[in-house]
């Protein structure tokens, strides 16, 4: 069985339930993130998952949304006490993720690692495979090197699109997926130049035949707008308006 958590719904824009981007993913291989930013190991220690059992971090971009506890649980491997990390950990990004990790340890001194190893993929549109784990990768159009991934694990695919733009490698990256968790930064029918609007999503969707469609990072005025009836101008499936904590079992 697959657990999946969205530990973050929301922006950077501060609003109760709807905090900065982190998934999980938990099955019989173990925990993977999908980006990890503020306060995500806070939320994922309310949904009763330890730190120390994370060995597979997938960020979609740098920004600092997505990223920030990075920082955290880096130090956090380092500094608890009785206790000493060996597994390497395994940090996946786009191009210029190696770089962008250096910065942090410049920018944060200290913070480790030095008992174990970040091993890092950097991946533009590919397959990277781990022990149980299949990810597939496409360029979003967010950044020039924001991605989207498609995650296969015990039978099961799972969709993350990071902030994205309205292309087709995304929506065949999302074929046929059991849960496509989508960005829906803005209601109707236009996003703002490189985030999704509502009525895209659902021709996305639509398109990919997902099974089930899970809306996150929804910016406040977004919420207030009926995106369920928008979405379903293009797509007739099940649809999900996330907050923090929304967990499913596939």
């Amino acid at each position: 069985m697959i657990r999946l958590v969205v530990l973050g719904a929301g922006t950077a824009i501060p609003m109760t339930g709807y905090s900065p981007a982190g998934h999980l993913i938990q099955s019989d291989s173990g925990f993977l993130l999908v980006d990890i930013g503020p306060g995500t190991l806070s939320r994922l220690a309310a949904v009763g998952v330890d730190y120390r059992e994370l060995d597979h971090i997938l960020i979609t971009h740098h920004h600092s949304d997505h990223t920030l506890d990075l920082v955290t649980l880096i130090q956090a491997f380092e500094s608890t006490p009785g206790w000493v990390r060996e597994k390497a950990l395994q940090l996946v990004g786009g191009r210029g993720t190696g770089e962008f990790l250096r910065q942090l340890m410049v920018t944060y001194p200290g913070i480790g690692p030095t008992s174990y190893q970040v091993v890092i993929h950097e991946m533009m549109q590919g397959t990277l495979e781990f022990s149980g784990w299949e990810v597939k990768s496409t360029l979003t159009g967010h950044t020039p090197d924001s991605l989207a991934y498609r995650l296969e694990v015990d039978g099961k695919v799972v969709v993350f699109s990071g902030d994205a733009t309205l292309t087709m490698d995304l929506v065949n990256l999302a074929e046929q997926a059991d849960v496509f968790v989508c960005e829906c930064s803005f209601p109707g029918s236009s996003g703002v130049g490189d985030h999704l609007a509502a009525e895209q999503v659902g021709w996305i969707a639509a398109k990919a035949r997902v099974k089930k469609l899970v809306l996150v990072h929804m910016y406040p005025y977004t919420l207030k707008s009926d995106l369920q009836a928008q979405i379903r101008k293009e797509y007739s499936g099940q649809v999900v308006v996330a907050m923090d904590g929304l967990e499913l079992f596939l």
